[in-house]
């Protein structure tokens, strides 16, 4: 075989390998993007407190972030817990409200959400002041993994839906805002962290020295914590949450596109089994 041939066998098989490279990415993006059926939708909007909150384009919106959600990420079952529809709907609608408003507010989604009927035990990894390491396993409702791995307890779920102040799901997945924006601690992705800094940073401080009528003492962990437990109040007890922090209310109201202040989620919708 001439040089000449040689280059020509070459850069087809360049060209073929090139190919092979390319075509699940080109195949993704010639697929249409998931969505939900009308019935699905209609459920995912029933069991949804908030959604007497949202207009038209962010009833579109969110049910499109859900839609992408249910479609990519695998839900499992543990401890014997079947999931259905309904919970896969529940999870991926609250996820969605974080990122309903916010750019460049988005996490990753995650490879897998687990489900357990209750709280579970996980293993302590962290040392505490001491530098020491619990051999007993720590009893969650909640876990987020930044490999990509969210863990959630059904009950805990199921009580937020009922109007308690605590909700795993919107816990968890503020983690993963926070872990989207590793250059700042306690903060989802955005382009100015000046003014969210100086707020949130006033009240964490205020919730380690005096307490909080409303934000959780978890929170006075650290930063990462403080952001979980204000996110949760802000969709669970909005209106109490303007009244105590409303410099951290104003900007998570913004921020997420939506004043949980001006009307009260409903929480009064059956929870699904």
């Amino acid at each position: 075989m001439n040089v000449a041939g040689a280059v020509l066998v070459l850069c087809g098989a360049l060209v073929v390998a090139a190919g092979i490279i390319a075509y699940p990415r080109l195949r993704a993006l010639g697929r249409q993007p998931p969505a939900l059926s009308d019935a699905d939708r209609e459920r995912l909007f029933a069991r949804l407190p908030w959604a007497k909150l949202l207009d038209a384009r962010q009833r579109t919106r969110l049910a499109s972030l859900a839609a992408q959600m249910v479609a990519d990420v695998r839900f499992v079952g543990c401890n014997g817990l079947e999931i259905t529809r309904d919970m896969q709907l529940v999870i991926a609608g609250q996820a969605s409200l974080l990122c309903l408003g916010a750019q460049p507010g988005v996490f990753d989604l995650p490879g897998e959400i687990l489900v357990y009927p209750d709280a579970f035990y996980i293993p302590q990894t962290f040392p505490d002041e001491q530098g020491l390491v619990d051999d007993l396993p720590m009893l969650a409702s909640g876990e987020a993994w930044d490999s990509g791995r969210v863990i959630l307890a059904w009950a805990d779920i199921e009580q937020a839906l009922a109007g308690a102040d605590h909700n795993v799901i919107l816990h968890e997945f503020a983690h993963l805002l926070d872990f989207a924006a590793p250059q700042s601690e306690g903060a989802p992705p955005m382009a100015d962290f000046d003014s969210w800094s100086d707020a949130f940073g006033t009240a964490f401080e205020q919730l380690r020295d005096a307490g909080s009528p409303v934000l959780d003492i978890y929170g006075a962990e650290n930063p990462t914590e403080f952001f979980a437990v204000a996110v949760e109040s802000f969709f669970q007890r909005g209106a109490a949450l303007a009244a105590a922090h409303p410099a951290i209310h104003r900007l998570m109201a913004a921020y997420f596109d939506i004043d949980t202040a001006g009307q009260a989620a409903d929480f009064t919708a059956a929870t699904p089994r």
